[in-house]
């Protein structure tokens, strides 16, 4: 993920979202803590919840207690909800009042698994929108056999009209040359075919406008076969998409992660076997493709820094979706987007 530097970074934690909050909330704030962490880095945590569920796992949580406050909230967002009803309904909400930790400057980020449209509706009515952007875009990085790749947008727009696409390429190339350190990243369409002719009216009209910018490296379409080669750096899609690609494919790793534990060991024969020859390099392939060390993605172009984790996030999982928080505020994303996106206008 994103490297950090020496900082002090204050992010705001919505306790009460997800499946399993708030517990997978603050184990996840302790295993961040305990484990992924870089060295120099001090993180404080503004916890926005119902006191009398979070109170007793801070108790048990001693390192996340001395690094944290605990703000009282009393309401909290459905998975239910409506993105509209959320906003006008659930004004003390946790959710709510992380992300307006984030606008009063009380925190640098804020971190949910939250109800993503209701998410997504309070960080842009309380943030707003980075200059010249026209919508936010879901962003994360994704794995493939030979490298890293940047995916958007993941459901915050279904429907996306050519220049929305064309800002996605744009904001998805600055992203990917800090998560993944590649200086001139090769950007593509997510297209039923690699023709010109192929695909909607809006993925056609962007085809148009990044085959005439230098300020991308566009290499045209790409067909969702084709994406775990790791020949493209970042891949543009509407929001309908990108979402059914990036499930589809952290279904199909979950599937074959446990099916591989199976099968490989369910003998000692095999355990003994696996663990001289191939545990390591097992390992690290099976970690490379686990969702759980992929969990969070960015509300790229949002003016503010909101990482959204999966709504069945384990603590492993919201653990690294705050390490995906620390990371993009450590490296100034958002400035950066506005530069590169202020010097196209």
């Amino acid at each position: 993920m994103l490297p950090t530097v020496n900082h002090n970074i204050v992010v705001a934690l919505d306790a009460m979202g997800g499946d399993f909050a708030p517990l997978s909330v603050i184990q996840g704030a302790s295993f961040f803590l305990d484990n992924l962490i870089d060295p120099g880095i001090k993180i404080f945590f503004r916890i926005y919840g119902d006191q009398k569920e979070v109170s007793p796992l801070l108790l048990k949580y001693k390192k996340v207690s001395n690094n944290s406050e605990l703000i009282h909230c009393s309401d909290s967002v459905l998975a239910n909800d409506k993105p509209s009803f959320a906003l006008r309904h659930r004004k003390d909400s946790s959710m709510k009042a992380a992300i307006e930790a984030v606008r009063k400057g009380k925190a640098s980020g804020a971190v949910s698994s939250g109800n993503t449209g209701a998410l997504m509706a309070i960080s842009r009515f309380i943030l707003g929108i980075l200059p010249n952007i026209y919508r936010p875009a879901i962003v994360t990085v994704c794995p493939t056999k030979a490298k890293s790749f940047v995916l958007l947008d993941l459901g915050a727009n279904v429907d996306c009209n050519a220049d929305s696409l064309f800002q996605f390429a744009l904001m998805g190339s600055t992203f990917a040359k800090i998560a993944l350190k590649v200086d001139n990243p090769e950007v593509a369409l997510l297209n039923i075919g690699t023709e010109e002719i192929k695909g909607t009216d809006s993925i056609r009209g962007a085809f148009e406008l990044l085959k005439n910018t230098s300020n991308i490296n566009f290499r045209g379409y790409i067909e969702a076969s084709e994406f775990l080669d790791g020949s493209i750096d970042v891949i543009v899609a509407d929001g309908f998409v990108g979402n059914v690609m990036l499930k589809t494919a952290e279904a199909t790793a979950s599937a074959f992660i446990n099916l591989i534990k199976q099968e490989i060991f369910n003998s000692w024969t095999t355990k003994v076997l696996i663990g001289v020859l191939l545990k390591s390099k097992l390992s690290k392939v099976l970690t490379r493709f686990n969702p759980k060390v992929r969990s969070g993605a960015m509300f790229l172009g949002l003016n503010g820094v909101v990482i959204k984790s999966h709504g069945n996030s384990d603590a492993v999982s919201f653990a690294h979706a705050i390490k995906f928080a620390v990371s993009a505020i450590s490296e100034n994303l958002n400035q950066k987007i506005v530069s590169e996106v202020g010097h196209i206008e």
